[in-house]
């Protein structure tokens, strides 16, 4: 295990963290601030541990798992032995997270490079292998199971799928096993995974379609039905999605070198309603979550990989601003 420390821009993140919240008005903007330069090559699946007041999130194809704590500022970078996709928070805090790798689930803590539970029984979610694997994941509204789909490689007529992750009984007498199913079959690449805040309504994107989809979301059994369009992009195309108290979907727009990025809000009507610009020219935003103590900060993470460096410097940066809204807490995993 390699442990590697890196310091964010104190100043700034200490200037976001105590700003003032601006007014939240329908068709507004206002501007991130950069504040860590941690150059990731696909900075991926961004959440906010509220009992470790702690900024989680995953450099895809660095192989690392990267925490900031919001309280002392400190930025550590843990190593691990393959790609990790997306991960979920687990009720149990000594037991490490859910980690949706590369080609399956497992139960796994990072700081002691320890499996603590044998892979996910069910299918081969990445039958292709490299450079197919999974993708986008998130832990469903009431924490009975984890959502994830795969990332298809970029490659023309392949199609991944999207699985429910659940604790399920072994065959043994009180032996409980991870197993997986999937929901949805035929999507590209998997993104904007998030929930209403009634949880009702479940959001997917196929990327490469650019749209944002809606399904209705069954909580007790974690299927998806009545598929629509909750809208189609005209610029980029949607990378990781959160969602507000009010509702609204915050999402990442990915740009791919075109022009810097930016990350959109949209209310539940998809009705376009406020907008993040970047202090600089990153073309490449993944995701975005709120945090902090009050839910009151947005932070969005992003990727260097296949960008002209020279063009965007600060490419794989993690950026921050308070918005004017709150956030919600994120879902932990009980597999009760």
């Amino acid at each position: 295990l390699v442990l590697s420390w890196m310091m964010p821009d104190s100043i700034v993140l200490k200037e976001v963290l105590e700003s003032p919240p601006p007014p939240f008005e329908k068709n507004g903007s206002c501007t991130a601030k950069r504040i860590l330069n941690c150059q990731n090559s696909l900075g991926e699946c961004i959440i906010y541990d509220y009992q470790k007041n702690t900024i989680l999130w995953t450099d895809i194809y660095g192989k690392e798992f990267h925490s900031l704590n919001l309280t002392n500022g400190s930025h550590v970078i843990l190593k691990l032995p393959k790609m990790l996709c997306s991960f979920g928070l687990l009720m149990d805090q000594g037991r490490g997270y859910l980690f949706g790798w590369e080609d399956g689930f497992q139960i796994y803590d990072p700081e002691t490079n320890k499996e603590l539970c044998t892979m996910s029984d069910g299918e081969d979610v990445n039958p292709h292998k490299a450079p197919t694997r999974l993708n986008d994941g998130r832990c469903d509204p009431e924490g009975k199971r984890f959502i994830c789909g795969g990332y298809y490689g970029d490659i023309d007529g392949m199609y991944m799928k999207v699985y429910k992750v659940e604790m399920t009984k072994g065959p043994n007498e009180g032996e409980m096993k991870l197993t997986h199913k999937s929901i949805r079959n035929e999507i590209q690449v998997t993104n904007s995974i998030c929930w209403s805040p009634d949880g009702k309504i479940m959001y997917l994107a196929d990327s490469p379609t650019q749209t944002i989809f809606q399904y209705d979301y069954d909580s007790q059994h974690g299927e998806i039905s009545n598929k629509h369009v909750f809208r189609k992009l005209d610029i980029g195309v949607p990378d990781g999605s959160c969602n507000d108290s009010q509702g609204n979907v915050w999402n990442a727009v990915w740009r791919s070198g075109e022009a810097k990025s930016f990350v959109q809000c949209t209310n539940p009507h998809g009705q376009v309603i406020y907008t993040v610009e970047l202090p600089d020219n990153t073309s490449q935003l993944t995701c975005c979550c709120f945090g902090g103590p009050n839910l009151d900060v947005l932070f969005i993470s992003s990727a260097s990989v296949g960008v002209d460096v020279e063009r965007e410097p600060f490419a794989g940066s993690l950026y921050a601003v308070k918005v004017g809204v709150k956030g919600r807490r994120e879902t932990r995993l009980s597999f009760t």
